[in-house]
């Protein structure tokens, strides 16, 4: 049976639905630290090391929270100690791949910079300037970060490595119109999560404290289903890619 996107989406909320009570709490740890790191600041200057500790910290709990995922979809099996332990085995190679994917944005930056700047370089008004060199930048970045989006997910679940993990990602991604419909599904899901952050933002009513509490409960609610999506998606999509890969076609038949 061909699984479809609506499919996905509704496979995602039952899936979520089954570990939210682990899963809520990973994703309370994951949207913490930032949190504590500014509050310790206290409106100061934050430390490089502050930073690096908090976002290390963070990616830890994202990288748990994604082996949460795999190992109950692996094996049923929604123990924290048990996906605690793996973590620390997964945690490295994910962070790693992570740096890598990070990296190549930021190297395919500089020429599109250069290219954008060529480009402005005759405009005279700065705001026109400013919005061509962002358009020339975000296209290859675009491309980019849409083709290697699953290199994450290709290193937790086959040990791939970061460059490999980058190819593999771009070869399952690429002129798959399922995925691409799937990514269109999450971004309207992702638009009405965006829409509802702004309400709370625009509630004079409510104060500022109050408004950053209703914030962070909808972040911490929402992200893990989006982490599940995205899981769910690569599954099926790597399964059809292999599938398709080890059907012979009409050609190799006539052979």
């Amino acid at each position: 049976m061909t699984v479809t996107t609506t499919d996905i989406l509704k496979q995602s909320f039952t899936f979520y639905g089954r570990i939210f009570n682990k899963a809520f709490w990973l994703s309370v740890a994951s949207s913490l630290s930032p949190l504590l790191m500014l509050a310790a600041s206290d409106g100061g200057q934050i430390s490089v090391i502050s930073m690096i500790l908090t976002m290390a910290v963070s990616m830890f709990f994202s990288a748990y929270m994604m082996v949460l995922i795999h190992q109950f979809s692996q094996d049923q099996n929604d123990s924290l100690a048990d996906a605690f332990r793996l973590t620390l085995q997964k945690v490295f190679p994910i962070a790693g791949t992570s740096i890598v994917f990070g990296l190549g944005a930021a190297v395919l930056t500089i020429p599109a910079v250069i290219v954008g700047s060529l480009l402005a370089a005759g405009i005279a008004n700065e705001q026109l300037q400013a919005t061509l060199v962002a358009i020339v930048i975000a296209i290859p970045i675009s491309f980019y970060l849409y083709r290697c989006f699953f290199s994450v997910y290709f290193t937790l679940v086959e040990g791939t490595t970061p460059f490999d993990a980058l190819k593999a990602s771009n070869q399952l991604i690429k002129k798959n119109k399922f995925i691409f419909r799937s990514f269109m599904l999450l971004s309207l899901v992702m638009l009405a999560y965006i829409v509802a952050i702004v309400l709370v933002s625009l509630m004079v009513a409510v104060g500022s404290m109050a408004q950053g509490i209703l914030e962070f409960a909808i972040n911490v609610v929402v992200m893990p289903y989006f982490t599940i999506f995205i899981y769910r998606l690569f599954i099926v999509s790597k399964e059809q890619f292999e599938q398709d890969k080890n059907t012979p076609s009409d050609l190799d038949s006539d052979d």
